[in-house]
């Protein structure tokens, strides 16, 4: 049985990105340039300027095997 919340995924996730700015003083996104760490470092580039923590930080780790567009990215 499906139980339906009245929540959705973009709010949640909001909120989610919007405890780990509040709970912690350095925040540091990773990013490999595939689709899940981009939603990731996009989200959290929305709350880092919501709340006013920009630069946002982030790790990339070049292992010289990366497409020269998610290096560019």
């Amino acid at each position: 049985m499906k139980i339906f919340l009245k929540e959705n995924v973009w709010d949640k996730a909001i909120e989610r990105i919007e405890y780990i700015f509040d709970e912690f003083q350095e925040v540091i996104v990773s990013f490999s340039g595939g689709k899940d760490s981009t939603t990731i470092f996009n989200l959290a580039l929305i709350v880092a300027k919501k709340k006013n923590r920009l630069p946002l930080k982030v790790l990339f780790l070049d292992q010289e095997a990366e497409w020269q567009n998610v290096v560019d990215y």
